[in-house]
């Protein structure tokens, strides 16, 4: 069970559908049904709005240190 991003509600979030990026990979998508808010496990973090695998933005990210 995961945790409302936006107002902290562990008892009231129902898993939701998928998101799904562009190569196939599905994200578990979430409600909280205290806030109303939709959410994934992406949200809150850099790679929020990528619809990018994140093993691609490492391999990029990695190129580009170097």
């Amino acid at each position: 069970m995961s945790i409302c991003m936006y107002c902290e509600s562990d008892k009231s979030v129902v898993k939701k559908g998928f998101n799904q990026l562009k190569n196939g990979t599905r994200l578990q998508r979430y409600l909280c049904r205290s806030c109303n808010k939709q959410f994934n496990d992406r949200t809150g973090t850099p790679m929020s709005r990528l619809r990018k695998d994140s093993t691609q933005v490492a391999k990029v990210s990695a190129a580009h240190v170097q």
